[in-house]
C-alpha cells in the first residue's frame, strides 16, 4: 500500500508544480508589461528586469499554487477513474479514505509551503522590491534621458538631451504641455537628475523658461529650477510600510501612534488573518476535489458532473475567501468568517471521504442484466 500511495502522490505534486509553474509564468508576463515598458523605452537592463520579476514570484506561488494543487487533484484522480487504476485498487481492498490518504498528504504539504511563502518569503520579497525601487528611481529617471534623442514621458512631456557624463546632463530642453492652454518650453546649459519626496527631479542651472501666449513669446531667464520628469511618488506617505511588505506580528500589532497605522489598523489585522487562513485554502480545494471525484464513482459516460461540481465547490471558497477578506478590513467582528469559510467546506468534504462507503447489494434481476450487457 505504501508503494501506491507514493505513487499517487508523485503524481499529485508533480502535476502541481507543473501547473504552478506555468501559471507563475503566465501572471508574471502579465504584471511585468509596465518593467518591460522600463527595458524598452527607460532603457533598464535586462539584469535588473529578471531581479525584480524574481521578486514577484513568491506572492503568485501563494496566489497560484492552492489552484494549481486543486487542478493536480482532479487531473490525478480522474485519470486513475478513466483508467481503471482505481477499479483495481478499490478490488485489492482499499477504501476511499486509503485512496484520498496520499492526496490529503500532499495538500498539507502544499498548505505548509503556502504558509511559509504567505508568513516570510512574500513580506521579504516586498520589503526588497519597495527598496530596490526606491534605490534606483533616480537610476531609471535618469535612464529616460538618452543622449541625443527625443523622449516622450507621459504623452505630454518631451525632454531632450544634448550629452550626457553619468549623472550630469548637457543641452538640456524640455517642453511640458499638461496643460494645453498653457503649455512651457525650458531650456538649459546643464543639469542632473536628483531624487526628491515626489519622485525623481532635474535640477537645471543656467536657463530660460519660454511661453506663448497672447500671441506673445514671454521669456524668463533663472539660474536654477527643478523640472518634473515622473509622476509622484504614491501611497500613504514617505516610509509608511504597506501591508504586503509587514510580518505577521506587524499585521496584528499595528502601530497606534502612527497616523496611517491607526488608520488602516482593520485593514491590516484583517490582512494578517488572510495570511493564515490562505495556507488553509490548499487543503479546503483539495478535500473539494476528492469528495467529488471519489464519491462519484465509476461511470462509463465519464464523470463530468463530479468534476463541475468540484470545479463550483472551489470557486465559492475562492469567491467566498475573498469577499470575507474585504468585509473583515471593513468591519474586524467578520475576521472569524475568513477562517470559517475553508474550514467548514474542509470539514464537510472530510465527512464525505472519510465516511465508509455503503455498496447496495443487486437484485438477481439487475445482476443478470449486468452479466448479459
Amino acid at each position: 500500500m505504501k508503494r501506491i500511495n507514493r505513487y499517487i502522490m508523485r503524481q499529485v505534486i508533480s502535476v502541481t508544480v507543473f501547473a504552478t509553474v506555468v501559471l507563475c509564468i503566465a501572471v508574471m508576463l502579465v504584471q511585468s508589461v509596465r518593467l518591460i515598458d522600463l527595458i524598452v523605452n527607460r532603457g533598464l537592463p535586462i539584469t535588473e528586469f529578471a531581479y525584480m520579476a524574481s521578486l514577484m514570484v513568491p506572492r503568485f506561488v501563494a496566489l497560484v499554487m492552492p489552484i494549481a494543487m486543486f487542478g493536480a487533484m482532479l487531473f490525478t484522480y480522474n485519470r486513475m477513474i478513466n483508467d481503471s487504476e482505481l477499479v483495481v485498487m478499490r478490488s485489492a481492498g482499499m477504501s476511499t479514505a486509503s485512496l484520498a490518504k496520499p492526496g490529503l498528504i500532499a495538500a498539507v504539504l502544499g498548505s505548509v509551503v503556502c504558509l511559509g511563502m504567505t508568513l516570510y518569503t512574500m513580506p521579504k520579497a516586498a520589503q526588497e522590491m519597495r527598496f530596490h525601487v526606491e534605490k534606483n528611481r533616480s537610476q531609471w529617471g535618469a535612464a529616460l534621458l538618452h543622449e541625443g534623442r527625443f523622449t516622450t514621458v507621459d504623452s505630454s512631456i518631451t525632454l531632450f538631451v544634448k550629452e550626457r557624463e553619468g549623472s550630469e546632463l548637457f543641452g538640456i530642453l524640455y517642453h511640458n504641455q499638461e496643460d494645453p492652454e498653457a503649455p512651457y518650453t525650458i531650456m538649459a546649459e546643464r543639469g542632473a537628475v536628483v531624487e526628491t519626496e515626489s519622485g525623481p527631479r532635474i535640477l537645471v542651472v543656467r536657463g530660460s523658461r519660454q511661453t506663448f501666449q497672447d500671441g506673445r513669446l514671454h521669456l524668463v531667464e533663472f539660474d536654477r529650477t527643478v523640472i518634473d520628469i515622473g509622476g509622484p511618488a504614491k501611497g500613504p506617505g514617505p516610509g509608511w510600510q504597506q501591508p504586503e511588505e509587514r510580518l505577521l506580528p506587524d499585521l496584528f500589532n499595528p502601530d497606534m501612534d502612527n497616523t496611517n497605522d491607526k488608520y488602516y489598523a482593520d485593514k491590516l489585522i484583517a490582512e494578517g488573518h488572510n495570511r493564515l487562513a490562505t495556507a488553509l485554502l490548499p487543503i479546503a480545494y483539495s478535500v473539494a476535489a476528492l469528495a467529488f471525484v471519489l464519491r462519484g464513482g465509476y461511470s462509463r459516460q465519464g464523470n463530468v458532473f463530479s468534476l463541475i461540481g468540484a470545479v463550483a465547490a472551489m470557486i465559492l471558497i475562492l469567491v467566498g475567501h475573498m469577499s470575507v477578506v474585504s468585509a473583515a478590513g471593513n468591519d474586524l467582528r467578520l475576521w472569524p468568517a475568513i477562517y470559517l469559510n475553508a474550514l467548514v467546506p474542509t470539514v464537510v468534504g472530510l465527512f464525505f471521504v472519510l465516511r465508509p462507503r455503503k455498496h447496495r447489494r443487486r437484485s438477481a434481476e439487475t445482476a443478470a442484466l449486468a452479466a448479459a450487457e
